[in-house]
């Protein structure tokens, strides 16, 4: 264990030394406190909206879930990608080996360096805005919603580190930084736009249209529009449960879901209140264990592949 310690506490300095790192938290710490300002601003227009707008988004166009959705798979990547084959490559990994270090407390620290950096900086993320919300607004959230805060303060370290970890395994994989830094950017530019594309482009497949499904002019002469008709609401909406469903595999979808219902944003019926903490979790458990298990498997073939790499000096 002090070896895995010795390890982190090296690769935190180095991180939080890295201009990359400083560069990405300076952008996400940005935008995120203009999304706390602009949300503030619409809290105090509309009081009932309730403290957490400022993390959701509510009547604005931007937000620290859009923000962390858009941007936190880079920050993980970013700090995972060349974990490994950039010291093969720069020979250092080797000098490192030679000392009294076994190869696991190297990936394991390089692991716990990169959380602790991603954990850092949400928590400091969320820190500062509510630090600027609650002075301009007049009031911070109540017992729950700061339960609530915390919980989603621990699901994006969560989902960041399932990043780091995918990151790390591009690292291992790979020989050259080239070419886990596009196997990354690949990767992300995926689950980012494409899957959504490829989701309702299958959805549309599986359920098509039947030739001669609506006769407008009936229609017409009813005085009812064609996108209005009962037929064509429900195949819309068994497209979009189709296109749900297969949007389940991507990570970004289960993080936006889940944060959703920990800050109580979910479509609820007039009259009806928002689900308590415990009956969100409840709806997003599933979601919160696959980005675990994403995590674990990721990490876990990073780590069985670079105790059986061979690693010579000069890499």
């Amino acid at each position: 264990m002090a070896e895995v310690l010795a390890v982190s506490k090296k690769e935190v300095a180095d991180i939080f030394g890295s201009k990359r790192y400083l560069i990405l938290f300076a952008l996400i710490l940005l935008l995120s406190t203009f999304s706390a300002y602009q949300g503030a601003e619409y809290i105090r227009n509309n009081p009932e909206a309730g403290f957490l707008a400022i993390f959701s988004g509510a009547g604005f166009g931007f937000s620290f879930l859009q923000w962390m959705i858009f941007f936190g798979p880079l920050l993980g990547l970013a700090l995972g990608f060349d974990a490994i084959n950039k010291e093969k490559t720069s020979g250092t990994l080797s000098i490192l080996l030679s000392q009294p270090i076994f190869r696991d407390s190297v990936i394991n620290g390089k692991f716990l360096a990169g959380a602790a950096a991603l954990a850092t900086l949400t928590v400091s993320t969320v820190g500062i805005m509510c630090g600027l919300a609650i002075p301009m607004i007049g009031f911070g959230p109540t017992f729950e919603g700061a339960s609530r805060v915390v919980l989603l303060s621990l699901l994006t370290v969560l989902y960041l580190a399932f990043w780091l970890s995918l990151g790390l395994l591009f690292s291992v994989l790979t020989k050259k930084t080239s070419t886990s830094m596009l196997s990354s950017v690949a990767t992300w530019l995926f689950f980012t736009i494409v899957i959504n594309i490829l989701a309702y482009l299958i959805a549309s497949l599986m359920v098509p249209v039947p030739s001669g499904m609506f006769r407008t002019g009936d229609l017409e002469g009813q005085g009812l529009d064609i996108f209005q008709s009962p037929e064509y609401l429900e195949l819309m909406q068994r497209r979009i449960a189709v296109a749900s469903t297969i949007l389940k595999v991507s990570p970004i979808n289960l993080y936006s879901e889940a944060a959703l219902a920990i800050l109580g944003v979910v479509q609820v019926l007039p009259g009806m209140d928002a689900p308590s903490v415990a009956s969100g979790l409840a709806a997003i458990w599933a979601n919160i264990a696959a980005i675990a298990v994403g995590l674990v498997v990721c990490f876990a073939v990073s780590y069985v592949k670079f105790l059986r790499s061979e690693i010579r000096p000069g890499g």
